[in-house]
């Protein structure tokens, strides 16, 4: 199969390991109603293993960036694939706080990362003309996993209980990544490209004898500015995705009501990654983060001024505004790839990632501790729309175009 058609295989097998990888994260809620009935361990010592998980990340994003730009995307994901499925099955087994934290908390992020770090660091290699379109496609898997796991779950932990669904599933993540692993392809170089007419040089190409490195990235603004953009977008998402049902159901809806709503709102942002992609293609990846940010502010805004089921237009708004959300999650990963394309692509990526660890760890817990503080969520809700203005405005300076320089913490335009 040429280059210009495989590509898109590429793509499928990086969205079906996505998703298989964040469907450990995404029904982790299920999992933790059954934990909590069986133990007594309390309602935030067993989230702990969850933010933990979301911790590790920051360190094990780019160890997995750094080997997948020496081993290949195959190799890791495989690798990732086993450590996760481990982690899983592991965790099903264990009788205390000290052991669900190592196996869910520690393994099952290293296992996350080595999935996705390698899984879209390849997508990005592959695609130069259409990367936007091509990272549009592989988020909306992220969001995807929640809809396409929860049911299983769901099913395996009425049927088998919780310890067997762990071990069920934990397999199924692990023969499946590998056997999807071993349809990877490196992409062409960069010779090839000039002469496939379907995918031309890349803009951003830098001249002759220079290429960015990790060292010289992290002495670049638009590094910085793109991990700002990451780790403060994941915490204005996450602050609204774990706190959301609460507020609506402390607002007097039913919860039947509430789970379809956010099922609609979970396909709007996969409808926005989609779209996000391709207009970002066309009219550039900051012009296109910042209008999903207005979309997403809107819907905050919405959704924080509710106050009982009479409100529920404001509510089929918030659940609208998914497709802002979506819009800007699918640029995560192309302004970096923009930026900083070459041989340490992976590495880089895996630092930018990292942040995205970070804001998933923080973003929960501000959200609660700011629920405590003030016995309701506005303040909350404010921050995360804080957050996502913070964003929108590093990814502004993240998208700028750059080449590599030997001078600390400077960037010139290509």
């Amino acid at each position: 199969m040429e280059s210009g058609r495989y590509r898109w295989v590429v793509v499928g097998v990086s969205t079906s390991v996505n998703t298989l990888a964040w469907g450990a994260r995404s029904t982790f809620a299920l999992f933790y109603v059954a934990m909590l009935e069986e133990f007594a361990w309390g309602r935030g010592a067993t989230a702990l293993g969850y933010s933990l998980s979301w911790l590790c990340f920051v360190v094990w994003a780019p160890a997995a960036g750094w080997l997948s730009d020496r081993w290949g995307a195959r190799t890791v994901v495989a690798l990732g694939g086993v450590a996760l499925g481990v982690s899983l099955v592991l965790t099903g087994q264990a009788r205390s706080l000290a052991q669900y934290y190592l196996c869910f908390g520690v393994l099952s992020a290293a296992g996350i990362a080595g999935i996705v770090i390698p899984a879209t660091t390849i997508v990005t290699r592959w695609f130069v003309r259409a990367r936007g379109t091509a990272m549009g496609v592989l988020s909306a898997g992220t969001v995807g996993s929640a809809m396409a796991f929860y049911p299983v779950n769901a099913w395996l932990i009425v049927t088998l209980g919780w310890r067997a669904a762990f071990v069920v599933f934990g397999c199924l993540v692990a023969a499946v990544t590998v056997a999807l692993a071993l349809l990877y392809r490196d992409p062409p170089t960069a010779e090839e490209r000039l002469r496939d007419a379907n995918v031309g040089p890349s803009a951003s190409t830098s001249p002759a004898g220079e290429e960015w490195t990790l060292r010289r990235a992290l002495r670049s603004t638009p590094l910085w500015a793109a991990i700002t953009m990451t780790a403060l977008g994941v915490i204005g998402y996450q602050i609204m995705a774990t706190h959301q049902v609460a507020h609506a159901v402390d607002r007097g809806f039913q919860r039947t009501t509430v789970v379809w709503l956010l099922a609609l709102g979970a396909g709007c942002t996969m409808a926005g990654n989609l779209l996000g992609g391709w207009l970002s293609d066309r009219f550039g990846r900051g012009w296109v983060f910042a209008a999903g940010s207005v979309v997403a502010i809107a819907g905050i805004g919405c959704f924080a001024v509710m106050d009982g089921p009479e409100d529920l237009p404001m509510l089929g708004l918030y659940a609208a505004s998914g497709v802002g959300f979506g819009m800007r999650i699918a640029q995560l990963s192309s302004i970096p790839a923009d930026a900083f394309s070459g041989p340490h692509l992976g590495a880089i990526l895996g630092v930018v990632q990292a942040g995205g660890g970070l804001g998933g760890a923080v973003g929960p817990f501000l959200g609660g501790w700011l629920f405590d503080l003030t016995g309701n969520y506005r303040l909350a809700f404010m921050a995360a729309a804080i957050a996502v203005a913070g964003s929108a405005v590093a990814a502004w300076f993240a998208a700028r175009p750059t080449k590599p320089s030997t001078r600390p913490w400077t960037s010139r335009p290509s």
